[in-house]
């Protein structure tokens, strides 16, 4: 019996994607992980055993997550933490060594709460650490051998050497779903990019039509944005908009799609919120920027040649907003609609809505419910 946790949650562990994004995820993770644990099964055969990796995201005192396991009790484990001061699987992350015992239930180190939680009897374990590009990961943790005995320390070693093997199909892992992630992002902010959008956007907009869910969407351009770039140059307009990226990466609440449309133009998908939760998100962002003082730090690779600004007082935005369930809907009845024309309808809308803005005096938001 395997267990793993899902794609997009697996995702997270590996360098280094924010829960609960919508991808499509065309790499099987939870396959290699299992595979994994088949071929550790398979020379050091046991009653049960564990990938526990750290979360890279986690706030606070770092936590292992059993990603993926096999054994009677796997359902009821897979996806649950412990902290890295617990336990055998703790001690040989915190100090990157492989560890042995053949009687688990009098080793200090022996943590009893999963045996509890499971009803699992821990005879013997045998466990090693994780490691990719020199930084501990994570670890693998066998249970039980099926011989009877325990492990022997011909068993640790094999295991170490193992560990060391499936470290290479982890980095390979890693370094694909970086290079998946680097494919829908704007490499300038960090946001994704106008054709990530377009795709998350349509199925986010089609699991709302098939759900009956609403969806809200800001347009945003930034005001006076030109005269950076005529005072300032080209590169500091640049910098500007990479601390823009970082801003709403820093105010937008948690599952909100947000992405460079192009220049100095922003959209942000907000799946399930109505208008007042989606005007008080665009509150929220047009109050920060405008507060924001931009450049208050030298560039940190050529501080000489550009040195800290402290732009203030002059970069706002202008956002138009417009939601699925209010302010397109109603125009392409009577059902069913369709997605394409749904998603492109909502779009139109807060963009229209965002030059409104523009035309009413900037630092401003227009709504598609309040734009006559």
């Amino acid at each position: 019996m395997r267990h793993c946790i899902s794609n997009p949650e697996l995702a997270h562990f590996l360098k280094r994607e924010q829960r609960g994004a919508a991808p499509s995820y065309d790499l099987d993770l939870a396959a290699i992980f299992c595979d994994i644990l088949d071929r550790a099964n398979a020379f050091l055969p046991s009653e049960a055993g564990s990938i526990f990796l750290a979360d890279p995201l986690a706030e606070g005192p770092r936590e292992l997550v059993v990603i993926a396991c096999f054994g009677d009790m796997a359902g009821q484990l897979v996806g649950l933490g412990l902290f890295a001061d617990t336990g055998i699987v703790g001690h040989v992350y915190r100090t990157g060594r492989a560890y042995i015992t053949a009687s688990p239930q009098r080793d200090p180190l022996f943590f009893q709460g999963l045996d509890g939680r499971s009803g699992f009897v821990t005879r013997s374990v045998v466990c090693a650490p994780l490691r990719v590009e020199g930084e501990t990961i994570g670890v693998i943790e066998l249970l039980n051998h099926r011989g009877g005995l325990g492990y022997s320390d011909r068993d640790l070693r094999l295991l170490e050497i193992f560990a060391q093997t499936i470290s290479a199909s982890i980095a390979n892992a890693i370094e694909a779903q970086r290079s998946k992630e680097m494919a829908k992002r704007d490499e300038l902010t960090g946001l994704y990019n106008d054709r990530y959008l377009h795709h998350s956007l349509s199925m986010v907009v089609t699991d709302a039509l098939a759900s009956g869910d609403d969806c809200g969407l800001i347009f945003l351009d930034l005001d006076h944005f030109k005269n950076v770039n005529d005072t300032h140059g080209h590169l500091v307009g640049s910098r500007v908009l990479a601390e823009v990226g970082a801003t709403l990466h820093r105010v937008l609440p948690f599952g909100a799609i947000a992405a460079r449309y192009g220049g100095d133009e922003f959209v942000v998908v907000l799946p399930a919120f109505g208008r007042q939760e989606l005007l008080w998100v665009a509150d929220t962002v047009r109050q920060n920027i405008e507060s924001t003082v931009f450049l208050e730090e030298p560039d940190p690779v050529d501080p000489v040649n550009y040195p800290a600004l402290r732009i203030a007082g002059l970069i706002t935005c202008s956002l138009g907003l417009a939601t699925l369930s209010n302010d397109v809907l109603p125009l392409l009845a009577p059902p069913p609609v369709e997605p394409v024309k749904a998603k492109n309808e909502l779009m139109r809308r807060a963009d229209a809505c965002m030059y409104l803005a523009k035309d009413r005096g900037r630092n401003r938001t227009v709504t598609a419910w309040d734009s006559e």
